[in-house]
């Protein structure tokens, strides 16, 4: 895969991961379409690249953004589900609205999309989901986001399998906590991301790999690397990992 004159579709893109896929695809040379829901910040993030842009929100029929984009461009070789936010909190503190919005944005409306712009996809075309490690490895006031995660990790995994013979690949980034705004929503007393903030990645270096990844067409890109392997043995030995990183998962 190389990303010259590819068409690429990059939701969230005004902000955080999404904002530093588009700077890093924009020197592969990829023919951008963005979308978010600020349309000053799309205005501004296109202006002079020659990326095409639509502010839409995802919580809408994602299907109308597909047939937009197919009117547009015809075809698509590349779509990057980005989109997505937390919150942290107990269960017990959750709206009911915040559980319903979360599962639209960050499971319903990715596959959506996805299954809306498959038959725009041609051979050799890939589906980029950016998922979490709180998808392998859960951690308390965040049930809802480490729910919506798995499923799309999962659904990354079976939609792969499905694709593979269609000669349309798809890969799955799991990250740990990426220096961005997203805190800012996920966790309102601010004290989460100053605890973490040793071990936070870089949206920039992330993004770099993300497109490394994807020329390598690679299956998953895991960071850190260290909780990559805790998941790992979260999955042999759940109870180990519960003790031994409970004053890390108390953190939030």
């Amino acid at each position: 895969m190389r990303f010259l004159n590819k068409t690429v579709v990059v939701t969230g893109a005004t902000s955080g991961l999404g904002l530093s896929l588009v700077k890093a695809l924009q020197k592969e040379g990829a023919n951008l379409v963005l979308v978010a829901r600020r349309e000053e910040l799309l205005a501004e993030i296109a202006k002079g690249t020659g990326a095409i842009y639509l502010p839409y929100d995802l919580e809408d029929a994602p299907e109308r953004l597909a047939e937009w984009v197919i009117d547009q461009c015809g075809k698509v070789d590349v779509l990057i589900n980005n989109a997505g936010f937390g919150e942290f909190s107990m269960l017990d503190d959750v709206t009911v609205e915040t559980i319903e919005s979360m599962n639209r944005i960050n499971v319903l409306s990715p596959v959506r999309l996805t299954k809306a712009l498959l038959p725009a996809m041609p051979t050799g075309g890939m589906v980029i989901n950016i998922a979490s490690q709180a998808g392998k490895l859960p951690t308390p006031k965040s049930t809802i986001y480490c729910m919506t995660k798995a499923a799309m990790i999962q659904f990354s995994n079976a939609l792969r399998l499905e694709l593979k013979p269609r000669g349309i690949h798809v890969m799955t980034v799991n990250p740990g906590p990426i220096a961005t705004a997203f805190f800012k929503r996920a966790d309102l007393s601010g004290k989460y991301e100053g605890s973490v903030a040793s071990i936070v990645l870089s949206p920039d270096h992330l993004a770099v790999q993300v497109v490394q990844s994807a020329m390598r067409r690679k299956r998953e890109l895991n960071a850190p690397w260290w909780m990559e392997a805790s998941a790992k043995l979260y999955a042999v030995a759940p109870r180990i990992v519960e003790w031994i990183g409970k004053s890390g998962f108390d953190k939030k």
